[in-house]
């Protein structure tokens, strides 16, 4: 910085800091903060502008998966990575720490990072959790201690990603320790700090442990499993009241980018934009270049300084195992996971305008708009049961979920959920033998 400062024309430094570059660059400001207050230095009042891009500026409830099992951490489908050494490595990793909800998330946002269920006949998988934390987790101290096992749960083998792992407290110490430092930082009145969030697409605000039944043949009750818990006000990795922390601070301006609308307006040339690429943005790199150049800010259908309505419909789908899920829009392009033959490793197409595919537990889900989906098919990978549901967002943030419950299905079945053109309500054709005949049509169950 100093450096910088000395080659600068006119002795100031803007901060441009995307994801968990905006934690190191509060790091650097606080401690500077202090210096100054110390008597060491002032290069804190060297830095004129500080713009923060989808920076968790509290957590993500993201990491918490990802840390205590891996998820979504994958790499070339895991073939460079798999979920079960990314979850290793962050279980000893300082900067994925970093990145876990901090005291401000989970007192300043409602959506608890943590939910349970267990049935009334006790499923002796999340009996110890809900005994122990409730429904949810909604304290500091219960996050805490089910970070840290307070259940009294033992760590499983590392094969056994569906199991949560009971997390370091020393590194957990030290991020506290972080975040109680940046999150409490308060920019001097002559820093210009800007807070940009990308919105729109589906981010997972929490996630939900359930005791799933075992199938027949592994002879037993239930096995653990998890699945996530949507929010739209977010960019696919960060939710936006993380990304605007400090917008409290009557001297801090808050932005959004519209990604979805970003996405439409690509057309041919489209790819789905989401936080790990959202500098990709041209009108996000407009208002860069327009506060380096200090002119004024233009807004647009993709920037914009209130937060953006969606009016359409979303669809949120989840199938669990042994079955496919994919997607199709009217032009052929396909969300879901594909496996060539006589390769090593899957991976994920997200082709459709504004969708993505995950695999989160045993689940497998999909998030599309209404209008572009045409048909989602599936295929049978074992012998057993699937049960698919259906949720359909409005855009008040209502929705309705509709089910098809405990379909058997064996390697050879095939089937197609297609909207009805009258009701807008799924239909599920029921290819059994796999010959390419329809043999039921079933309509969700109530």
């Amino acid at each position: 910085l100093q450096s910088l400062v000395d080659s600068s024309k006119n002795g100031k430094v803007t901060i441009i800091a995307h994801s968990n570059g905006g934690l190191l660059a509060k790091a650097l400001l606080k401690k500077l903060q202090d210096d100054k207050v110390a008597g060491r230095n002032n290069l804190i009042d060297k830095v004129d502008v500080l713009i923060l891009v989808a920076v968790p500026e509290i957590g993500t409830a993201s990491a918490v998966p990802a840390i205590m099992h891996g998820y979504d951490q994958q790499m070339m489908g895991g073939w460079l990575l798999d979920k079960i050494h990314a979850r290793e490595f962050g279980r000893n990793m300082l900067g994925a720490f970093g990145l876990l909800p901090s005291r401000e998330y989970i007192n300043h946002i409602s959506a608890s990072p943590a939910t349970f269920v267990d049935f009334a006949i006790p499923s002796n998988v999340t009996t110890k959790l809900v005994q122990a934390f409730g429904s949810a987790i909604d304290s500091y101290d219960e996050y805490k201690s089910f970070l840290m096992g307070g259940e009294g749960r033992t760590n499983p083998l590392s094969s056994q990603t569906n199991l949560p792992i009971s997390l370091s407290q020393d590194l957990f110490n030290k991020t506290e320790s972080l975040h109680d430092s940046i999150d409490a930082f308060i920019p001097p009145l002559s820093l210009r700090v800007i807070e940009v969030a990308g919105w729109g697409l589906d981010t997972v605000a929490s996630f939900e442990y359930y005791p799933k039944p075992c199938t027949v043949s592994l002879g037993c009750g239930f096995t653990l499993d998890e699945r996530p818990r949507f929010t739209s006000d977010g960019d696919k990795t960060v939710v936006v009241p993380s990304a605007h922390f400090m917008s409290f601070l009557g001297n801090v301006e808050k932005y959004w980018v519209d990604l979805p609308e970003h996405n439409r307006q690509l057309r041919t040339l489209r790819r789905n934009r989401e936080h790990k690429d959202i500098l990709e943005v041209g009108s996000l790199n407009n208002l860069v270049q327009s506060i380096l150049e200090k002119e004024d800010i233009i807004f647009d259908t993709v920037l914009k300084n209130s937060k953006p309505i969606y009016t359409g419909n979303l669809l949120r789908l989840a199938i669990h195992s042994p079955v496919t899920l994919d997607a199709y829009d009217i032009d052929g392009n396909h969300t879901g996971k594909i496996c060539p033959p006589n390769f090593d490793f899957c991976y994920v197409e997200e082709n459709i305008l504004n969708s993505s595919y995950l695999e989160f537990g045993e689940g497998k889900y999909i998030s599309i708009p209404e209008d572009q989906m045409k048909s989602i098919k599936l295929q049978g990978t074992d012998v057993g049961t699937f049960t698919y549901e259906s949720e359909k967002v409005l855009p008040d943030d209502t929705s309705a979920t509709s089910s098809f419950v405990d379909i058997p299905v064996t390697t050879q079945t095939q089937a197609e959920i297609t909207l009805n053109p009258n009701t807008q309500n799924p239909e599920l054709k029921l290819d059994v033998t796999g010959d390419g005949i329809t043999d039921f049509t079933l309509a969700p169950s109530a």
